[in-house]
């Protein structure tokens, strides 16, 4: 009889984590885990969408990161983050936002392939693992197709997005990758 109370106790503690980890809320809309990458990878990563989107279609993604061998500052991750962006887009604008009294740093860009009329809208915020363990990030992506999406209506989904990611609590992301890995 006790091991099952200590079994059913288990079980309650441990629900609300998994609930937790398998949805995210974030600028109004509900992401709901699609895909995790790989345990062995210097970015192991899951993947949040739309409900009704299949993860290879999708227009707005939520994804919670956790990079164990990048060090411990959010600053040198956006900007290593940037420098990679210019090497692949040499006009992306982006900007990079630290909050020092979190040490959370956010950067902002827009990108799209060359020779293509997709474009891509990313929004990540670095912060410590918190286990001593490197850093980790949380990321919103919109992509949508030029011409679909004005100048103004943009600047109101960017601005949007900065503040959202701006009120993240990053406690989430450092539970999902001290529980689950």
């Amino acid at each position: 009889m006790r091991k099952t109370a200590i079994l059913i106790a288990a079980l309650l503690m441990a629900a609300p984590a998994a609930a937790q980890t398998g949805t995210v809320d974030f600028g109004g809309s509900t992401y709901v885990k699609k895909f995790e990458g790989a345990k062995k990878t210097p970015d192991i990563f899951v993947e949040f969408g739309l409900a009704p989107e299949p993860i290879d279609k999708w227009t707005k993604l939520f994804v919670f990161h956790a990079q164990p061998g990048a060090g411990d500052d959010p600053k040198r991750a956006a900007a290593n983050l940037a420098k990679m962006l210019k090497a692949h887009d040499k006009k992306a604008p982006f900007r990079i936002i630290e909050n020092e009294a979190s040490g959370e740093v956010i950067i902002d860009f827009l990108t799209s392939a060359k020779d293509s009329d997709t474009v891509e809208f990313d929004v990540f915020k670095f912060a410590r693992a918190g286990s001593g363990r490197g850093l980790v990030a949380a990321q919103f992506a919109f992509r949508f197709t030029l011409g679909d999406v004005d100048a103004g209506k943009l600047r109101k989904i960017r601005q949007r997005a900065i503040a959202d990611m701006a009120s993240f609590d990053m406690a989430a992301v450092k539970k999902h990758f001290a529980t689950s890995h």
